[in-house]
């Protein structure tokens, strides 16, 4: 195989898989963030026309659980930045916890979508996805620099 593609294909999974980052966002399930990523991955894992309603409907429910949360989640926030306006410290830090257990309710529900999202891919699909994430992990490593002094 030709280096210059091999290394291109890495690439191109690498930015891809930069952008499922975008999917991380704490506030964020549905619209054009999802919508890359899902397509990006449809078509890199050939997933069946079964497979893709399947994987809708666990992300559209996911969407549906998370809207009151980010509701609150945003509602948190304009209270935190008035806290923060009005240095209430004692009001900062109970919202900053609480901001904090709202995001890991949305990230609990993400993370619950993922895990039933991944049990519908066959064994291959699996394997090509972890071989994607490798890839990913591996770019973002800092590279080793050996110094001359």
């Amino acid at each position: 195989m030709n280096p210059f593609r091999n290394r291109f294909a890495a690439w191109t999974a690498v930015a891809a898989l930069s952008a499922a980052s975008l999917f991380a966002a704490p506030t964020s399930f549905a619209g054009h963030r999802h919508g890359r990523m899902g397509t990006f991955l449809t078509n890199y894992l050939n997933l069946t026309a079964s497979q893709q309603a399947q994987r809708k409907s666990i992300f559209e429910t996911a969407r549906q659980s998370s809207q009151p949360v980010r509701q609150e989640l945003r509602q948190t926030r304009k209270s935190l930045h008035a806290a923060i306006q009005s240095d209430n410290t004692a009001q900062i830090q109970q919202l900053a916890k609480v901001e904090g257990t709202e995001v890991g309710q949305l990230s609990a529900i993400r993370a619950d979508a993922m895990a039933k999202s991944y049990k519908i891919l066959t064994p291959a699909q699996r394997q090509k996805l972890a071989s994607l994430r490798e890839a990913w992990q591996a770019s973002r490593r800092p590279a080793h620099r050996v110094s001359a002094d």
